[in-house]
């Protein structure tokens, strides 16, 4: 069987949260290891093993991905719209509610 190397590399990413979801954290920022090939769900249920105080306000009770009313930003360049997405070492998510923009 082979594996791909590449999606099973983890990364350390960096996210800065805003607004109520630093509030609910207690911090502003914090580092969490993904996949490097990973999907905003698994983004979320590593934000959510971090803070836990997080879940049911900012990241889907289910861990599945954020609630619809925040937005992810890579790198404070772009807004990460598609669930797939692939991370580098040292890459910044910034979190924020998108209704009262951070």
């Amino acid at each position: 069987m082979i594996i791909d190397e590449k999606r099973c590399e983890c990364v350390t990413v960096g996210v800065e949260l805003f607004g109520n979801a630093r509030l609910l954290a207690g911090r502003r920022k914090l580092d969490v290891d993904v996949a490097r090939d990973c999907t905003l769900g698994s983004v979320a249920a590593s934000i959510a093993r971090r803070c836990p105080a997080l879940v049911g306000t900012v990241i889907r009770q289910d861990l599945s991905g954020f609630l619809d009313s925040y937005t992810v930003n890579l790198n404070g360049v772009e807004f990460i719209t598609d669930d797939h997405r692939e991370l580098n070492r040292g890459d910044s998510l910034l979190l924020f509610s998108s209704q009262a923009g951070g």
